[in-house]
């Protein structure tokens, strides 16, 4: 039977990461498909559009003489325009023979395809799901303070933390802003109600004890939470602390282990815990409505980029380790892995990796659209190109350094 498990456990696994992969084809297709969209509406000679680099497995020419192809690594993709590349002044169809502006255009169409893609993404992932950050209770618990009972009421949606707003993109989520209030400390949580904020002054004061270290052969372990003390129930006004200090030395506890609810009866001395205070209520991620959020899905996708931009700036200041980021090998195991845990993560990771694209690619980094962009923007000013085989190279040399930073990257996130 165990063996059943671990073949089902795999093959779920090795789907998994068949996803991931399409997904990442998905996303460069949508990527090439604006550069391709853009060139046609522009007029420009189209030779091949592909998906993948390295042996086609896949061809065919369709009946503007564009070869359509995938091809067998599924890690990148193109869109060959005519005489791209090269200076070749004879020739009125050469992409370079183009417009600046017009060029600009296309070369700017797949990035922004991908954000486009990322804010449709997102529509669906706020609309289906939600996400973490703006949440809506769904119960209050009786044994909180009136503060909270009183005050707080299931449908509300919670926007704002003591004037923090619940934004993901810096980390500030529901429950570790609420986390980081201290003990019984009164806070404001800003909450939507029919339509309008409102302010609103609670306090934490139930108890959450976890068992975080006991004795060798205790039926205790660690992890257990304790809801009771010798059978009185924790709440605000019967708190651990005064359970625990009005007890003789040896206690029943009644505990919490996942789904089970247990009772042992233990010497004080013999396990430690850890005492937190929680506000009371249970939330869910808040579901937005289809106009919310049409409107909400806009910021939700910059907010990814501005993350990304964020993560490269601490990457290069040196904030963020080398093995922590990994390339698309390790991208395509994480996503394998998350979508494994909840197929829902992968509404999540589409937005995510649709904004990561945008922004990397407009990048004004050597191989990349914004350094194609930075060229063109210099021939126009100068009127007059750099040297076409001068930009080949750098081009070249920065498509080698992207490749080699990227296989180091895989390298060092698996083996470190």
């Amino acid at each position: 039977m165990s063996q059943l498990c671990s073949f089902v456990s795999v093959l779920s696994f090795i789907g998994s990461i068949l996803l991931a992969i399409v997904v990442l084809l998905l996303m460069i297709l949508i990527h090439e498909l604006g550069h391709y969209t853009a060139g046609k509406m522009l007029k420009f000679k189209i030779n091949e559009f592909s998906i993948g680099f390295g042996k086609a497995i896949f061809s065919r020419t369709n009946k503007a003489g564009e070869k359509i192809s995938l091809r067998i690594v599924p890690l990148g993709g193109f869109c060959a325009f005519e005489g791209e590349g090269i200076d070749d002044k004879n020739n009125p169809n050469a992409f370079n023979n183009q417009k600046p502006w017009k060029r600009l255009i296309v070369l700017f169409f797949g990035p922004f395809f991908n954000l486009l893609s990322g804010i449709l993404f997102s529509f669906i992932f706020l609309t289906c799901f939600g996400y973490a950050d703006v949440v809506e209770i769904v119960s209050v618990n009786p044994k909180a303070d009136t503060t909270v009972t009183q005050q707080l009421q299931v449908g509300d949606v919670v926007t704002k933390v003591d004037g923090v707003k619940c934004n993901f993109v810096y980390d500030n989520y529901f429950s570790s802003l609420v986390a980081d209030i201290e003990g019984n400390k009164d806070f404001v949580i800003t909450v939507k109600r029919d339509g309008k904020e409102i302010d609103l002054t609670v306090s934490k004061t139930l108890d959450n004890v976890l068992i975080s270290k006991v004795q060798t052969g205790s039926d205790l372990i660690v992890g257990d939470k304790i809801i009771s003390v010798n059978g009185v129930e924790i709440d605000a006004t019967n708190t651990y602390e005064s359970l625990i200090n009005s007890a003789s030395g040896i206690v029943t506890l009644g505990i919490e282990r996942g789904e089970e609810k247990l009772s042992y009866t233990v010497a004080t001395d013999s396990f430690t815990v850890e005492n937190s205070k929680q506000l009371g209520v249970v939330t869910t991620p808040y579901k937005y409505g289809f106009f919310e959020g049409l409107w909400q899905a806009i910021p939700f996708t910059f907010g990814w980029a501005i993350k990304v931009l964020i993560i490269l700036f601490s990457l290069f200041m040196g904030k963020v380790a080398l093995n922590n980021v990994g390339g698309p090998i390790a991208t395509i195991s994480v996503m394998a892995t998350v979508t494994q845990a909840s197929f829902a993560n992968i509404f999540l990771l589409l937005p995510l990796i649709a904004a990561n694209l945008a922004v990397f690619n407009l990048l004004p980094f050597p191989a990349l659209d914004g350094a194609h962009m930075l060229f063109v923007f210099i021939e126009w000013i100068r009127g007059k190109p750099i040297n076409r085989k001068v930009e080949a190279y750098i081009h070249a040399a920065g498509l080698f350094i992207l490749f080699a930073f990227v296989i180091l990257v895989d390298i060092l996130y698996f083996v470190l």
